[in-house]
């Protein structure tokens, strides 16, 4: 039972892998020997020569592997050190109003009195935003 063909270009895919896939075979059937004996040590080569390639590649996907799992990391220790925009805004607005109470606070006399000038620097506004509307 074959599988319904949505589109062109993966009927065109289909028929490339295939066709791959009997080339490989081809060449392979093409370059074994007559002998029957012989033939056995000469799949045996390929074989072993597809072994080594497939150790060499998973070394290298595993090599690829350690250094994605190392830019993760890097990513992650970055971003851990980065702020959003609208949480820098409102600490610098909680900064701003720290400051204005202190400096109110510290215009009183004696403490706890309210003067003009304490007055006054109770009433200087909030600071425009900077990085956010």
């Amino acid at each position: 039972m074959s599988r319904r063909v949505k589109t062109a270009e993966e009927s065109a895919r289909r028929e490339s892998a295939i066709a791959k896939s009997a080339m490989y075979t081809l060449v392979a059937d093409s370059t074994a020997p007559r002998d029957p004996r012989g033939r056995g040590d000469h799949y045996r080569g390929h074989l072993a020569d597809a072994h080594r390639t497939i150790e060499t590649l998973q070394l290298r996907i595993k090599e690829l592997e350690r250094e994605r799992d190392k830019a993760k990391a890097d990513k992650d220790y970055t971003l851990s050190l980065c702020v959003t925009r609208t949480a820098a805004e409102e600490e610098r607005l909680a900064a701003f109003r720290l400051a204005r109470g202190k400096a109110s606070i510290l215009a009183e006399w004696p403490p706890g009195v309210p003067t003009s000038m304490s007055h006054a620097i109770d009433n200087i506004p909030d600071p425009k935003p900077k990085w956010t509307k």
